[in-house]
């Protein structure tokens, strides 16, 4: 029987759960939704720090996760709504790293290191002059991006959870952050770059 989840985790995760309360349509993220990419650097870098095995052994168990936001990319108005559905996508990569599955694949204090550090970024997308409220993520795009993290789980779950397929996972979630659309307007080729650095693509 595996043991009870750590403390720290329990309390990272159900304080997500509280930020994230209620429906999307009716969330407040403040004067912005989203983080710009220097601001999403420690997280990223923490996700780094979790790499366990080299990338070309894992290049078989690639595949296409198919990132909601990226439909329509060339479309800045499209780019715009999808800025602010960057929380609901914090609160998946919340609740798929703090999983009892995770717990198993990825040492306990860079795990515990990389949850904190991406609570603290979803603390900070609510953040903004008080008494302002600004748009807030589509009912449909926020089930899509529900959706992306299903396809996720799905997938480390058809592999058994084993060492490269978790590892496709956080490379996959290095690149979807890093390529989120923020509040600055980036072109489509710089998107795509950001997409597509990966040496797992």
């Amino acid at each position: 029987m595996p043991p009870p989840p750590p403390p720290q985790t329990l309390l990272l995760v159900g304080g997500a759960l509280l930020l994230g309360r209620g429906t999307a349509s009716s969330l407040d993220w403040g004067a912005s939704g989203s983080l710009s990419l220097p601001e999403r650097g420690e997280s990223l870098r923490f996700l780094g720090q979790l790499k366990s095995v080299p990338a070309h052994r894992c290049l078989r168990d690639r595949t296409h996760f198919r990132r909601p936001w990226e439909k329509g990319a060339g479309a800045r108005e499209e780019r715009q709504e999808a800025t602010w559905c960057y929380p609901e996508v914090l609160r998946q990569v919340l609740h798929l790293f703090g999983s009892e599955a995770s717990r198993d694949a990825w040492p306990q204090k860079a795990l515990e290191q990389l949850l904190t550090n991406v609570l603290s970024d979803l603390r900070d997308t609510r953040r903004g002059p008080a008494q302002r409220q600004g748009p807030s993520c589509s009912p449909p795009l926020a089930m899509a991006i529900r959706e992306y993290f299903r396809r996720i789980s799905h997938y480390l779950k058809d592999k058994g959870y084993r060492t490269c397929s978790w590892e496709i996972v956080r490379t996959e979630m290095q690149a979807a952050l890093s390529g989120f659309p923020g509040p600055a307007e980036r072109s489509p080729e710089k998107s795509r770059g950001s997409l597509e650095g990966s040496p797992l693509r």
